[in-house]
Order: C-alpha cells, then sequence, then structure tokens
C-alpha cells in the first residue's frame, strides 16, 4: 500500500514512516521460529547497527490479539522494517512478534514482504532460521540453501553448507526466498543449528557472524547472551500464563495461548 490511509484489514498492508532512497538494498529477515535464533538475531542487529524503522507491515493474519506494553502502551502484533546505510549497500532488516497463522496467511503475507521490497528495488532478500538437531551442540552449522547459484557459492565459501538430504522449512523463512524469484530477487535461506528447546544464543551468535562476513561489517555481539536470557525468561511467563488459563478454563485457553506460542517459537 502506497498511500497513507487508514488499513481495512481485509489483506496485509505496509505503512511507511519514510521514504527511502536505497542503494543495492539486502533484505534480512529474522522472524520467531526454532530455538527463536533467527529473531534473536535480527533483534540484536537492529540494536548493534542502530539500524531506523521506516515502515511497520499490519495483517489480519496475525492473531486477533495486541501487546500491552509495560509503559501502558498497546502495541498489535505487526512486522517492522529498519534501514542502515552500510559501506558497501544499503540494509534492510526485517523482524517481527509472531508469523502469520494459516498456511494462506503465510503465502499473503510473504508475497506482500516481497512486493514492498521490490519497489525499494530489492533484488537480493536472505532469511534466517533454526535448524533442530534435539541434542547439545558445541559449534553450530550453518546451512544454507538458495535460488540463485551465485549467492549460493558466496555463502559456501565464507563457511556454510549444503544438506546432504532434502529439508523441509516451514514458515516464512523458506516462502520468502523460495518464491522470491517470483519477483525477480535472488533468495537464499541460512538454517544454523540449535536445539531447538532453549532460546538459542549460540545460533544467533553464528548466524550473526556468517552475516556481518557476507557484508563485509564488524559486527559487535556483545550482549547477545543477555538478550537471550531476557527472552527466555519472558517466554517462561507467557507459558506459566497459559498453564494458569488452562486451569481456569479448563484446558481451551491455555491451549489456545500455547498454539500462538507455536508459531513465535
Amino acid at each position: 500500500m502506497d498511500t497513507q490511509t487508514s488499513p481495512d484489514f481485509r489483506s496485509s498492508v505496509v505503512l511507511k514512516t519514510k521514504n527511502l532512497q536505497l542503494k543495492d538494498p539486502l533484505l534480512l529477515m529474522g522472524l520467531p521460529g526454532i530455538g527463536f535464533v533467527s529473531k534473536l538475531a535480527a533483534d540484536h542487529l537492529v540494536k548493534a547497527l542502530e539500524a531506523e524503522r521506516f515502515a511497520t507491515l499490519y495483517s489480519p493474519h496475525f492473531p486477533n490479539q495486541v501487546i500491552a506494553l509495560k509503559s501502558g502502551r498497546l502495541r498489535p502484533f505487526s512486522f517492522r522494517f529498519y534501514h542502515k546505510r552500510l559501506k558497501k549497500r544499503d540494509l534492510v532488516i526485517l523482524r517481527g512478534d509472531i508469523q502469520p497463522l494459516t498456511v494462506e496467511g503465510q503465502y499473503e503475507v510473504s508475497a506482500k514482504v516481497l512486493d514492498f521490497f521490490t519497489k525499494l528495488s530489492g533484488r537480493e532478500a536472505i532469511a534466517m532460521a533454526g535448524y533442530a538437531l534435539n541434542k547439545k551442540i558445541e559449534k553450530p552449522a550453518i546451512y544454507v540453501a538458495s535460488t540463485n547459484k551465485l549467492l549460493l557459492d558466496k555463502f559456501l565459501k565464507l563457511g556454510a553448507k549444503v544438506n546432504e538430504l532434502p529439508v523441509p522449512i516451514v514458515g516464512m523463512a523458506g516462502l520468502v526466498p523460495g518464491i522470491a524469484s517470483l519477483y525477480k530477487v535472488n533468495g537464499a535461506c541460512l538454517l544454523v543449528e540449535t536445539p531447538g528447546t532453549v532460546i538459542d544464543a549460540a545460533g544467533a551468535n553464528e548466524l550473526i557472524d556468517m552475516i556481518s562476513r557476507y557484508l563485509g561489517e564488524r559486527i559487535d555481539a556483545t550482549n547477545l547472551a543477555v538478550r537471550a536470557k531476557k527472552a527466555q525468561k519472558l517466554m517462561e511467563r507467557i507459558e506459566a500464563q497459559a498453564k494458569r488459563e488452562e486451569e481456569k478454563a479448563g484446558g481451551i485457553a491455555g491451549d489456545f495461548i500455547r498454539k500462538d506460542l507455536s508459531y513465535i517459537r
């Protein structure tokens, strides 16, 4: 949506707070998923790079809930686009609270993201995600899959691997790079190994290291573990709330909250 009119919420809408002229922009996406690694990495990159928000995506495919912040402010679920001008190119970071709740919603929001990015003259989109192994990992490896061989080879030279077996990538981490070529955008997905049971700072750190080397930029990851611990405590509080609601409502409310959490994590 280019005009800043009030949305009717029949479909997803992107509202801009400023117009940007970007040089060879790269879209880097980190949404809630396995081990929380991609969202944690994206959140940290926004803070470390002091990226500035310039657009927000709202969607009827997000839950019919809002977040009551500790400041007292209400905020609906959304995706936020952030911009940082780097030495060689512009970086657009996409982060969000939750993924769309339906298959149709995942496709619709993915299409909206790519359509908006192409209007910024974007031609390269990278999604980050977790690859659950359900075991302790000393040094998480990163796997890469791409719609473009040149982009694939760049990450292979940086130490990423190609998985020997076909791996389904569920959600927008797979959809956005997977359908990117339909928008004349080269897409890639970076999958980092993670136990998947806790919020994984080690996996997020590996993603940040890979991205920093790809961009040729030094990115400080000093406070990443602290941010992971805070996020873990928040998730534990939400899950405790789900348990209390389940006890009060005979299981229905708790199940509903946990269903939403499955998309958050």
